[in-house]
């Protein structure tokens, strides 16, 4: 038995209700709710209808249980698409809290049996597919309460029977499809009546008899592919208004046999003729027919003499416009073959062996409008082969072996709107203009072109030329495609884009999409994007859908957001009136939709923002937003990741400036302190003299005469000759009070502290110097902190006693001890022994009260002018 597929029914399902608004309705419905879904806020597996916000779509998201999604989504929904999924049972009332449901998609999925109130309370609903499940059996009130329902889909089931009079428990019901089941039978007497129903599909059953007597309103019915269905010549003399019969793989003598009246009555007619029939036989079968304008023939088998010029070499109906030759294994068409149907505005040669075209292989089709040629095996067609088809709106050209298409082969086609290339093996060069003629162009597809490793090659600066009338365009899906920046500027009425596999990483999308300020729907899916660029498109542009599917994006940037077209637009209220925003509202962003679905995001604090907004929005629909996943292991989807973090962004960033900055400086003091220590010691004992302020009047009391400031190898020195002349002399002699480390100082107190207290009880500091001195730090420390009380209270009481001789470079770290030598008289302690009284002599002189002594050297105490000396 051979099964068809959808579109051999539902192609003529739509074309015979197109004088009927609500049918043609129903039928646009049906082949929408079977194309993938849009995009949502943010509904666990389910996304929000862009065009409709009532619809919902949770297509393909791998649903098991239904309750567990349904439940969270709002209850004024209109529509609900769960097809192909993996549902194998509804709950009794699962969707009895959408009191307005009118359309439910439940097709694809492993539904076994239904078994009775599945469909509780919706009243309203109009629209039910069941089709592609396991179901074998139906409950006899699984449909009861459907009061409104007029579209029922239960193809492609397991169903062997029509169950307890189906029909009276539809009262509104005008479409049932029961196609590729096991029934064996259908009759009125099984499933009830119904004075509605005008479209029914039994195809591809075992049906042997049919008894649709109860039908008076019935318009279609397919009954192809049941191969050993027996009509009689009465079979249809019920239905009166019976304007469409398909009977594909059944015996034509059944059409032949039918009575003249219903002859009369049918508009649209398809057959089959087999490998033992004449071909001419269409005429016989087409005598009396006066009113049938669409004809579908299955020649499969049988072949045209290679005399014959014409196909129809009779006389046909003048109201003939519309033939399929489809699947007939036709491999070539003859000049004129079609020149005796002058009316004919549809053709159908598709899923046959064509390898080429001939010049006036459609020649005195003045009046055709639409041409498909799709897959068949056409490698070439020959220039000037469509230039009788003026008034051609439509050409299929998909799935053939094409490989050059130049503007002499599309020559004529001035009111061309629609031209599909899909799936051949065309290549472009640079230059090259194909479409210049095509004026009138609206739509244009050519995806999935080679194979041969080439495909489509380049698309130049003029490969649009021409095509100013363009707005829909799908490209891509090629090994090999390079666009010149100023390729899109002709299509400057483009209004959707799709490009689809193809890589994009070496193209600047800036510049080629320049020019496409109109555009409203962008799709740049599978294009092997890393980044998405922010200035994607130019200012002022009126994008509304962007998709980014599939690629390898991980971070969005949030100049995306700023980045995009705010303006006024229509939209609609809360309660469904028509609303059109004001200039006030005029900072609302234009875009309605942003699907990244299918990347996966870096779960990282760069994406935090679009996370929290994604989430928060309520203008923008982000598809599958609770399915995004992550390219890490901390969390699996995007919405779980814990963004709490990055709040402290902005103050982590301030911290690691402050700890960068803290760390260079103290490096830097660090480095300075070991290159110029002790002068910053200097320094900083200075500015603590300053500050503490010790100033002395002239009469003040002193607890020693002097500090002994000395080199600890100098010790024997001090101890044993100054110590003993200066504090123990001899009976008479001048008795003098010493500070000295070991003795004097604080225990427990700081060493800096107790050289200063040291220093600044004593009326002068000796300084004991020999090359050892010069080495010490504590030395040095000592020697400044005595040169410091110049600074506070204007004495300068440092005695220098040179115990050795000290070459002229040696005082140099101490410029003060240097400028002493230079500018002041200092003691040198003799060898000679008998010189020894006179140094003592000498010294104790100088040590006597400092009202007494006279200054040796002027000193300027204005600050800046000795500081650079005293350190230097």
């Amino acid at each position: 038995m051979r099964r068809i597929s959808w579109s051999s029914w539902l192609l003529p399902l739509r074309e015979a209700v197109a004088d009927d608004a609500k049918m043609a309705r129903a039928a646009l419905l049906l082949l929408l709710l079977n194309i993938s879904a849009c995009s949502g806020f943010g509904f666990r597996s389910c996304s929000q209808n862009y065009a409709e916000a009532d619809y919902i779509w949770c297509f393909n998201r791998m649903i098991d249980n239904i309750s567990g999604v349904v439940n969270m989504l709002p209850e004024n929904i209109t529509a609900i698409n769960l097809s192909k999924n993996m549902i194998r049972a509804i709950p009794p009332g699962a969707f009895a809290r959408f009191a307005r449901l009118k359309h439910l998609d439940l097709s694809q999925n492993k539904l076994f049996n239904l078994k009775g109130e599945e469909f509780k309370s919706l009243h309203l609903m109009v629209f039910l597919n069941l089709s592609c499940n396991n179901i074998s059996n139906i409950h006899s009130n699984t449909f009861e309460g459907l009061t409104s329902l007029k579209v029922l889909l239960l193809s492609q089931n397991y169903l062997s029977g029509v169950f307890g009079l189906l029909f009276n428990l539809l009262p509104a019901i005008e479409v049932v499809d029961l196609s590729l089941n096991r029934l064996r039978s259908f009759s009125c007497e099984e499933c009830g009546g119904s004075l509605t129903l005008k479209y029914l599909n039994l195809s591809v059953n075992n049906i042997q008899k049919v008894n649709v007597s109860c039908f008076p309103a019935l318009m279609y019915i397919q009954l192809s592919n049941n191969t050993e269905l027996e009509l009689r010549p009465d079979t249809f003399d019920s239905n009166q208004q019976l304007s469409t019969l398909l009977l594909q793989s059944v015996k034509v003598e059944g059409l032949m046999g039918l009575s003249g009246q219903t002859k009369r009555d049918l508009i649209h007619v398809s057959f089959s003729i087999f490998a033992e029939k004449s071909p001419w036989m269409i005429c016989d079968v087409l005598r009396g027919m006066d009113n049938v304008s669409k004809v579908e023939v299955d020649l499969k088998g049988s072949k045209l003499p290679a005399s014959n010029t014409s196909l129809l070499d009779c006389p046909t109906p003048t109201t003939l416009h519309r033939l399929s030759l489809m699947k007939n294994e036709i491999t070539e068409l003859e000049p004129n073959v079609f020149h005796a149907l002058t009316q004919l505005e549809q053709l159908y040669l598709q899923f046959n062996l064509l390898k080429s075209l001939k010049k006036k292989t459609f020649g005195n089709l003045y009046r055709l409008k639409k041409l498909n040629l799709s897959l068949n095996l056409i490698c070439f067609i020959e220039e000037g082969t469509f230039q009788d088809l003026k008034n051609l709106r439509y050409l299929d050209l998909s799935g053939n072996r094409i490989s050059r298409v130049t503007p002499s082969i599309l020559s004529g086609l001035k009111k061309l709107t629609h031209i599909i290339l899909y799936n051949n093996r065309l290549h472009f060069r640079s230059y090259e203009a194909p479409f210049i003629h095509l004026t009138s162009l609206e739509y244009l597809e050519m995806r999935y072109q080679g194979p041969g490793g080439y495909g489509i090659g380049d698309i130049g600066p003029d490969f649009f030329k021409g095509l100013q009338k363009l707005k829909c365009m799908q490209i891509g899906n090629s090994i090999k495609m390079n666009v010149h920046p100023g390729a899109f500027a002709p299509l400057i009425s483009l209004k959707i884009l799709y490009i689809y596999g193809v890589n994009l990483k070496e193209i600047n999308l800036t510049a080629v999409l320049l020019p496409l300020k109109g555009l409203s729907k962008l799709m740049l899916n599978r294009a092997d994007l890393d980044t998405l660029p922010a200035h994607l498109l130019p200012p002022n542009n009126s994008l509304e859908v962007l998709r980014v599917e599939s690629n390898h994006i991980h971070t969005l940037s949030k100049e995306i957001l700023d980045n995009l077209p705010r303006g006024v637009i229509d939209t609609e209220s809360p309660d469904g009136t028509p609303y059109r925003t004001t200039p006030r509202d005029a900072k609302v962003i234009r875009l309605r939709v942003f699907d990244i679905s299918e990347n996966q995001l870096s779960c990282t604090c760069d994406n935090a923002w679009f996370k929290t907004w994604a989430i928060n929005n309520t203008q923008i629909q982000v598809p599958y937003l609770y399915n995004l996943e992550c390219d890490n292991g901390k969390s699996r989807y995007l919405w779980q990741f814990d963004d709490k973090a990055c709040s402290y962004d902005q103050i982590s960033l301030t911290l690691f400036i402050s700890c960068t900055v803290m760390d260079v400086l103290f490096v830097f003091v660090c480095l300075t302190w070991h290159i110029q220590g002790p002068t910053l010691r200097f320094l900083l004992l200075m500015v603590k003299a300053r500050l503490r302020g010790r100033k002395r009047g002239a009469g003040a009391k002193f607890q020693y005469d002097a500090f002994i400031s000395y080199s600890s190898k100098d010790e024997d020195w001090v101890m044993g000759q100054l110590v003993p002349n200066l504090e123990r002399p001899d009976a008479g002699a001048l008795r003098l009070r010493l500070c000295l480390h070991h003795r004097d100082f604080r225990p427990g107190a700081a060493v800096l502290e107790n050289i200063e207290a040291a220093i600044y009880s004593s009326r002068h500091t000796i300084c004991v110097v020999t090359r050892s001195y010069l080495q010490s730090e504590w030395c040095s420390v000592e020697f400044q902190l005595a040169s410091l009380r110049l600074l506070c209270d204007g004495s300068d009481v440092l005695l220098l006693v040179f115990l050795e001789e000290i070459p002229e470079h040696c005082p140099s770290p101490y410029a003060r001890l240097r400028r002493i030598v230079h500018r002041k008289t200092y003691l040198l302690w003799p060898e000679n022994p008998e010189e020894q009284d006179a140094f003592w002599v000498r010294l104790k002189d100088a040590l006597k009260d400092s009202k007494d002594l006279e200054e040796e050297e002027e000193v300027d105490v204005g600050g800046e002018q000795w500081l650079a000396p005293l350190i230097g």
